[in-house]
C-alpha cells in the first residue's frame, strides 16, 4: 500500500513538472529571459577580453568564457519570438519586419562564436583575434540596426 501510495505521488509530481515545462512563455517572461541571455554574454565577452589582453591573469579560465559565448550564441535565434517587440525591451519592431536579414545576423553571431571557441582552443593567436573582432562585429551589426539607441 505504501508502495503504491509514492508511486501515484511520484507519477503526478512527474505529470505536474511535465506539464509546467510545456506551457506556453509569457512575453514578458521571454523578454526577462533575452535580457538575461545577452546580459551573460556580455559578462563573457567582457571576461574574456580582460583575460586575452592579459589585464587579468587567468588563462585557464578562457576556454570557459568561450565554452559560454558559444552556447549561448547558438541560443540567440530563439529569444525574438512573436509578440515580444513591446514592453520593457530595446528590440526594435523591425526585428519582425526583417526576418530574414535579422537571421543573418543572428546567423553571423552564432557562426563568430563557434569560431572564437574554436581558435582558443586551437590556441592559435592570430585567428582567436580575428574571431573575436568577427564577434564584436557581428553584436555591432545587430544592435545598431536592431536596438533601441541608449539614452
Amino acid at each position: 500500500m505504501r508502495q503504491a501510495r509514492l508511486t501515484v505521488l511520484l507519477t503526478l509530481g512527474m505529470l505536474a513538472f511535465t506539464g509546467n515545462s510545456t506551457a506556453a512563455t509569457a512575453p514578458t517572461d521571454a523578454i526577462k529571459y533575452r535580457k538575461a541571455v545577452m546580459s551573460a554574454m556580455a559578462a563573457h565577452t567582457s571576461a574574456f577580453s580582460l583575460i586575452n589582453f592579459g589585464r587579468v591573469e587567468h588563462q585557464d579560465h578562457l576556454i570557459a568564457h568561450v565554452d559560454a559565448l558559444a552556447a549561448l550564441g547558438t541560443q540567440l535565434k530563439v529569444l525574438f519570438p512573436a509578440g515580444t517587440g513591446t514592453g520593457d525591451t530595446d528590440a526594435l519592431p523591425l526585428i519582425w519586419q526583417e526576418p530574414e536579414k535579422f537571421g543573418q545576423l543572428v546567423t553571423a553571431s552564432e557562426k563568430s562564436t563557434a569560431e572564437l571557441r574554436a581558435a582558443v582552443a586551437a590556441g592559435d593567436k592570430a585567428a582567436t583575434m580575428k574571431a573575436f573582432k568577427a564577434v564584436g562585429d557581428s553584436c555591432k551589426g545587430c544592435h545598431d540596426r536592431y536596438r533601441k539607441e541608449d539614452d
